[in-house]
């Protein structure tokens, strides 16, 4: 995901209202898709920035055994800083490269990041986060990360992962539909789709590229979790706005975490007048 700015909307700016609705379900696929290309890849005058000094979730302890030098026979060519400054690492297997996993502290709190954390560029565009403590441990056989753990750090992991796969277009869309990942009783996420394939502002095009989000926060429950995701974002003129935005999770035996989508309030994203608190894992 190239971060890139929207404009801070006011009453008038809502997506449901710039978009005459035919249907309650089209009103509420527009609301979604908005949401996911919001905090997905936007588009406009607004470019994602470096955080600042506002006062964050409480320091990490390591993972005993953790090492954050990534193994050199898992990753080709040379590393390189992403939009955000962070390292980021080029496996060789396209899907990632998984790394050998050790256990977490004993005990670890929900705003601790996962251990041993490597940004990884994959499925050609997208930066992100792989762990020594918390996953992925595996893929699925289309290529999508999984094995996240059930703890507050793999719903972060995953949700992330998942973010990224919803948000840059029909093609990765359809993978996470393939491979079981995101789960959409009411047939929202076809909505989305035609919405993508229509083109237009907000639309979301085959194979766009996306990094991390920078800050993190999770409200954690072992068989449902809300991830919420921050950005900062800067206008030419300077004045800068954070945006924020969440999905939830559920636990499903046998697979892990999945999307759950429910309508309008599965997804949603504001402007926050600070993101203290939140945590940065990477």
């Amino acid at each position: 995901m190239m971060w890139r700015g929207q404009k801070k909307p006011d009453a008038t700016d809502r997506p449901e209202k710039t978009v005459e609705p035919t249907s309650t379900k089209t009103t509420i696929a527009i609301a979604i898709v908005a949401v996911i290309i919001a905090m997905g890849a936007i588009v406009s005058i607004w470019i994602i920035v470096k955080g600042g000094d506002e006062p964050l979730a409480g320091p990490t302890a390591p993972a005993t055994g953790e090492d954050a030098t990534p193994p050199a026979e898992k990753f080709r060519d040379d590393p390189f800083f992403d939009d955000l400054g962070r390292p980021v690492y080029t496996p060789v297997d396209d899907r990632g490269a998984l790394l050998t996993q050790v256990a977490p502290p004993s005990v670890r709190a929900e705003s601790d990041a996962p251990g041993g954390i490597v940004l990884q560029v994959v499925h050609g565009n997208l930066v992100l986060p792989f762990s020594t403590t918390d996953g992925p441990t595996g893929f699925t056989e289309n290529g999508v990360a999984t094995g996240f753990s059930r703890t507050p750090q793999g719903a972060g992991l995953a949700a992330t992962h998942y973010l990224a796969f919803l948000s840059t277009g029909n093609d990765r869309i359809s993978l996470m539909k393939e491979a079981g990942l995101v789960e959409d009783d009411e047939g929202f996420l076809q909505q989305i789709v035609m919405l993508n394939a229509q083109g237009g502002e907000g639309a979301a095009e085959n194979g766009r590229s996306q990094i991390a989000p920078e800050f993190l926060r999770v409200e954690y429950h072992d068989d449902l979790s809300r991830v919420s995701h921050g950005v900062r974002l800067r206008a030419p003129n300077g004045e800068t706005g954070n945006l924020i935005g969440w999905m939830d999770l559920v636990w499903r035996d046998g697979t892990g975490w999945i999307v759950k989508i429910r309508g309008p309030e599965t997804f949603k994203t504001d402007w926050a007048d600070s993101l203290e608190g939140w945590s940065q894992w990477w």
